[in-house]
Protein backbone atom coordinates (compact mmCIF):
# COMPACT_ATOMS: atom_id res chain seq x y z
CA UNK A 1 0.00 0.00 0.00
CA UNK A 2 1.47 3.60 -1.24
CA UNK A 3 1.26 6.07 1.68
CA UNK A 4 -0.06 9.74 0.91
CA UNK A 5 0.36 12.70 2.98
CA UNK A 6 -2.54 14.02 4.82
CA UNK A 7 -3.48 17.69 4.80
CA UNK A 8 -5.91 17.11 6.83
CA UNK A 9 -3.06 16.49 9.75
CA UNK A 10 -0.78 18.91 8.36
CA UNK A 11 2.04 15.95 6.96
CA UNK A 12 5.10 17.22 6.26
CA UNK A 13 7.81 14.48 6.74
CA UNK A 14 11.26 15.38 7.38
CA UNK A 15 13.11 13.71 4.68
CA UNK A 16 16.74 15.58 4.92
CA UNK A 17 19.36 13.35 7.06
CA UNK A 18 21.21 16.33 7.99
CA UNK A 19 18.50 18.08 9.46
CA UNK A 20 17.61 15.06 11.47
CA UNK A 21 20.72 14.64 12.37
CA UNK A 22 20.90 18.18 13.38
CA UNK A 23 17.74 17.98 15.49
CA UNK A 24 19.23 14.73 17.30
CA UNK A 25 22.09 16.71 18.37
CA UNK A 26 20.59 19.92 19.48
CA UNK A 27 17.94 17.87 21.71
CA UNK A 28 21.33 17.24 24.00
CA UNK A 29 19.88 13.98 25.20
CA UNK A 30 20.78 11.81 27.63
CA UNK A 31 21.04 8.14 28.53
CA UNK A 32 17.85 8.15 31.47
CA UNK A 33 15.75 10.78 29.53
CA UNK A 34 12.34 9.57 28.66
CA UNK A 35 10.96 11.34 25.93
CA UNK A 36 7.78 12.07 24.67
CA UNK A 37 7.94 12.35 20.62
CA UNK A 38 4.71 14.15 18.85
CA UNK A 39 4.12 13.01 15.80
CA UNK A 40 6.50 10.75 14.82
CA UNK A 41 5.35 10.28 11.56
CA UNK A 42 7.71 7.52 9.27
CA UNK A 43 9.86 7.57 12.33
CA UNK A 44 12.64 9.35 11.18
CA UNK A 45 13.71 10.75 14.03
CA UNK A 46 12.11 8.08 16.59
CA UNK A 47 15.03 5.60 16.21
CA UNK A 48 17.76 7.85 16.95
CA UNK A 49 15.89 9.59 19.73
CA UNK A 50 15.62 5.62 21.36
CA UNK A 51 19.22 5.20 20.53
CA UNK A 52 20.07 7.94 23.20
CA UNK A 53 17.35 7.30 25.88
CA UNK A 54 15.80 5.37 28.39
CA UNK A 55 12.59 5.16 26.76
CA UNK A 56 10.65 7.12 23.89
CA UNK A 57 6.62 7.26 24.27
CA UNK A 58 5.48 8.52 20.56
CA UNK A 59 1.78 9.62 20.21
CA UNK A 60 0.59 8.95 16.24
CA UNK A 61 -2.63 9.79 15.18
CA UNK A 62 -2.38 8.29 11.50
CA UNK A 63 -4.36 4.99 11.35
CA UNK A 64 -1.81 4.24 8.91
CA UNK A 65 1.44 5.08 10.36
CA UNK A 66 1.01 4.19 13.77
CA UNK A 67 0.54 0.52 13.12
CA UNK A 68 3.52 0.70 11.33
CA UNK A 69 5.53 2.23 13.80
CA UNK A 70 4.15 -0.55 16.61
CA UNK A 71 5.63 -3.43 14.06
CA UNK A 72 9.07 -1.81 13.83
CA UNK A 73 9.36 -1.16 17.39
CA UNK A 74 8.61 -4.04 18.74
CA UNK A 75 10.74 -5.81 21.34
CA UNK A 76 13.04 -2.19 21.92
CA UNK A 77 12.35 1.05 24.15
CA UNK A 78 9.74 2.84 22.07
CA UNK A 79 6.60 2.54 23.25
CA UNK A 80 3.67 3.91 20.00
CA UNK A 81 -0.23 5.16 21.07
CA UNK A 82 -1.95 5.48 18.35
CA UNK A 83 -4.09 8.70 19.67
CA UNK A 84 -4.60 12.12 19.05
CA UNK A 85 -2.31 14.02 21.43
CA UNK A 86 -4.70 16.99 22.22
CA UNK A 87 -6.96 14.11 23.65
CA UNK A 88 -3.93 11.83 25.17
CA UNK A 89 -4.05 11.62 28.82
CA UNK A 90 -1.13 13.66 29.88
CA UNK A 91 -1.98 13.03 33.62
CA UNK A 92 -1.25 9.67 33.35
CA UNK A 93 2.53 10.22 31.94
CA UNK A 94 5.64 9.84 34.41
CA UNK A 95 7.58 13.26 34.86
CA UNK A 96 10.28 14.44 34.04
CA UNK A 97 9.94 13.98 30.38
CA UNK A 98 11.50 15.65 27.24
CA UNK A 99 8.82 16.51 24.25
CA UNK A 100 10.15 16.54 20.97
CA UNK A 101 7.74 17.31 17.86
CA UNK A 102 7.21 18.11 14.51
CA UNK A 103 3.79 20.41 15.03
CA UNK A 104 1.17 20.49 11.94
CA UNK A 105 0.62 24.31 12.17
CA UNK A 106 -3.21 24.23 12.71
CA UNK A 107 -2.70 22.51 15.54
CA UNK A 108 0.40 24.22 17.04
CA UNK A 109 -0.66 26.24 19.62
CA UNK A 110 -3.13 23.93 21.35
CA UNK A 111 -0.43 21.14 21.55
CA UNK A 112 1.71 23.83 23.23
CA UNK A 113 -0.88 25.16 25.24
CA UNK A 114 -1.77 21.38 26.63
CA UNK A 115 2.48 20.35 27.03
CA UNK A 116 2.58 23.95 29.11
CA UNK A 117 -0.68 22.82 31.03
CA UNK A 118 1.02 20.19 32.44
CA UNK A 119 4.20 21.70 32.66
CA UNK A 120 5.15 19.82 36.02
CA UNK A 121 5.68 16.90 33.97
CA UNK A 122 8.30 18.14 31.37
CA UNK A 123 11.51 19.86 31.70
CA UNK A 124 12.04 20.97 27.80
CA UNK A 125 9.91 20.67 24.60
CA UNK A 126 11.79 20.60 21.22
CA UNK A 127 9.69 22.05 18.25
CA UNK A 128 9.38 22.19 14.98
CA UNK A 129 7.04 25.06 13.49
CA UNK A 130 6.64 27.37 10.83
CA UNK A 131 9.40 29.97 10.98
CA UNK A 132 6.57 32.20 10.86
CA UNK A 133 4.72 31.04 14.10
CA UNK A 134 8.03 30.58 15.52
CA UNK A 135 9.18 34.01 15.25
CA UNK A 136 6.09 34.74 17.30
CA UNK A 137 6.77 32.98 19.64
CA UNK A 138 10.02 33.82 20.22
CA UNK A 139 9.79 37.93 19.76
CA UNK A 140 10.69 40.63 22.31
CA UNK A 141 8.71 43.85 22.19
CA UNK A 142 9.22 46.68 20.07
CA UNK A 143 8.40 44.15 17.16
CA UNK A 144 5.50 43.36 15.07
CA UNK A 145 5.68 39.84 15.98
CA UNK A 146 5.66 39.97 19.93
CA UNK A 147 2.24 39.25 21.09
CA UNK A 148 0.00 37.43 23.04
CA UNK A 149 1.28 34.22 22.34
CA UNK A 150 5.02 35.31 22.80
CA UNK A 151 3.96 36.63 26.43
CA UNK A 152 1.75 33.47 27.30
CA UNK A 153 5.02 31.11 25.88
CA UNK A 154 7.62 33.24 27.49
CA UNK A 155 5.60 33.33 31.18
CA UNK A 156 6.45 29.56 31.47
CA UNK A 157 9.15 28.73 29.45
CA UNK A 158 12.89 30.07 28.44
CA UNK A 159 12.45 30.07 24.49
CA UNK A 160 15.10 30.06 22.12
CA UNK A 161 15.25 29.49 18.08
CA UNK A 162 17.89 27.38 17.20
CA UNK A 163 18.01 27.10 13.42
CA UNK A 164 15.79 27.38 10.45
CA UNK A 165 14.85 24.46 8.34
CA UNK A 166 14.27 25.15 4.25
CA UNK A 167 11.50 23.90 2.64
CA UNK A 168 13.04 21.15 0.81
CA UNK A 169 13.87 19.21 3.75
CA UNK A 170 10.83 18.02 3.97
CA UNK A 171 8.00 15.88 1.46
CA UNK A 172 5.53 17.05 0.71
CA UNK A 173 7.82 20.86 0.93
CA UNK A 174 5.81 23.60 2.43
CA UNK A 175 5.83 27.01 0.79
CA UNK A 176 7.29 28.47 3.96
CA UNK A 177 10.69 28.04 6.08
CA UNK A 178 10.50 26.23 9.38
CA UNK A 179 12.60 26.29 12.25
CA UNK A 180 13.59 24.31 15.68
CA UNK A 181 12.71 25.98 18.83
CA UNK A 182 13.21 24.78 22.65
CA UNK A 183 11.00 25.65 25.23
CA UNK A 184 12.66 25.24 28.50
CA UNK A 185 9.79 24.93 31.01
CA UNK A 186 10.54 27.53 33.90
CA UNK A 187 10.08 26.16 37.48
CA UNK A 188 8.44 29.13 38.11
CA UNK A 189 7.82 32.13 36.20
CA UNK A 190 10.25 34.76 36.52
CA UNK A 191 7.79 37.27 37.56
CA UNK A 192 4.60 35.44 38.72
CA UNK A 193 1.22 37.40 38.68
CA UNK A 194 -1.35 36.84 41.52
CA UNK A 195 -3.91 35.70 38.39
CA UNK A 196 -2.54 34.24 35.46
CA UNK A 197 -5.96 33.50 33.86
CA UNK A 198 -6.49 37.93 34.12
CA UNK A 199 -3.18 38.25 32.89
CA UNK A 200 -3.49 36.59 29.99
CA UNK A 201 -7.03 38.06 29.22
CA UNK A 202 -5.37 41.55 29.93
CA UNK A 203 -2.73 40.79 27.74
CA UNK A 204 -5.59 39.51 24.76
CA UNK A 205 -7.24 42.49 25.03
CA UNK A 206 -4.33 44.81 24.73
CA UNK A 207 -3.16 43.11 21.52
CA UNK A 208 -6.67 42.72 20.08
CA UNK A 209 -6.34 46.38 19.59
CA UNK A 210 -2.71 47.29 18.77
CA UNK A 211 -3.04 50.47 17.39
CA UNK A 212 -4.73 52.07 20.37
CA UNK A 213 -2.43 53.32 22.90
CA UNK A 214 -2.10 51.37 26.04
CA UNK A 215 -4.30 53.87 27.97
CA UNK A 216 -7.04 53.21 25.66
CA UNK A 217 -6.82 49.19 25.90
CA UNK A 218 -6.44 49.19 29.65
CA UNK A 219 -9.35 51.13 29.89
CA UNK A 220 -11.73 48.40 28.70
CA UNK A 221 -10.53 46.11 31.72
CA UNK A 222 -10.01 48.80 34.29
CA UNK A 223 -12.59 52.03 33.59
CA UNK A 224 -10.39 55.10 32.53
CA UNK A 225 -10.36 56.34 35.88
CA UNK A 226 -8.54 53.43 37.26
CA UNK A 227 -6.61 52.67 34.33
CA UNK A 228 -4.60 56.35 34.56
CA UNK A 229 -4.07 55.82 38.30
CA UNK A 230 -2.60 52.45 37.54
CA UNK A 231 -0.66 53.67 35.03
CA UNK A 232 1.11 56.82 36.80
CA UNK A 233 1.63 54.16 39.99
CA UNK A 234 4.03 52.02 37.84
CA UNK A 235 5.73 54.64 35.92
CA UNK A 236 4.27 53.53 32.72
CA UNK A 237 4.01 56.08 30.22
CA UNK A 238 -0.09 55.92 29.16
CA UNK A 239 0.97 56.82 24.83
CA UNK A 240 2.84 53.17 24.66
CA UNK A 241 1.10 50.39 22.75
CA UNK A 242 0.65 47.05 23.74
CA UNK A 243 3.74 45.66 21.28
CA UNK A 244 6.00 48.13 23.69
CA UNK A 245 4.99 46.87 26.88
CA UNK A 246 7.27 43.84 28.31
CA UNK A 247 5.76 40.60 29.95
CA UNK A 248 7.48 42.17 33.33
CA UNK A 249 5.09 45.17 32.67
CA UNK A 250 1.80 43.39 32.07
CA UNK A 251 2.39 40.80 35.47
CA UNK A 252 2.45 44.49 37.06
CA UNK A 253 -0.67 45.51 35.36
CA UNK A 254 -2.30 42.60 36.59
CA UNK A 255 -0.91 42.15 39.58
CA UNK A 256 2.00 40.34 41.35
CA UNK A 257 2.65 37.79 43.82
Amino acid sequence: MTFSPKRSLGQNFLVNPRIQERIIEACALEKNDVVLEIGPGKGVLTRPLADRVKKVLAIEKDNFLAPQLEKESAGTNVAIEHADILKYPFEQLPAPMKVVGNLPYNIATPIIEKVLAFRHKFSVFYMTVQLEYGNRIVARPHSKEYGSLSCFVQYYAEVKKLFKIPPSAFRPAPKVDSCFLSLRVRPEPARKARDEEFLFRLIRACFSQRRKTIRNSLAVVYGREDTEKLLAELHIDPRLRAEDLSLEDYVRLAGQN
